[in-house]
């Protein structure tokens, strides 16, 4: 009997980028939100019900502790006075 490996790979901060929608889960709720800038130090999202300005490795612990999950969706989820 052979067993197979399998290799799970995490997602990070890298994988954020200007337009990515994610599903942010905070202590009174969940809510989509749309990344809107990502510099080397921190990335930024903004939705209707959230906002959050996180450095890198803050966003790999939300991505680990699945309190943050990329949703493949083509919608912008900003409120209106804030999109661009």
């Amino acid at each position: 009997m052979a067993l197979h490996h399998r290799e799970y790979l995490s997602v990070t901060a890298e994988a954020l980028h200007p337009g990515t929608i994610v599903r942010y889960s905070y202590r009174t709720g969940r809510s989509l939100a749309t990344v809107v800038e990502r510099t080397d130090r921190f990335v930024t999202f903004v939705g209707e019900d959230c906002d959050g300005k996180f450095t890198h490795g803050q966003i790999d612990r939300l991505f680990a502790d699945e309190r943050l999950e990329i949703v493949l969706d083509d919608e912008i989820h900003t409120p209106d006075d804030q999109a661009e």
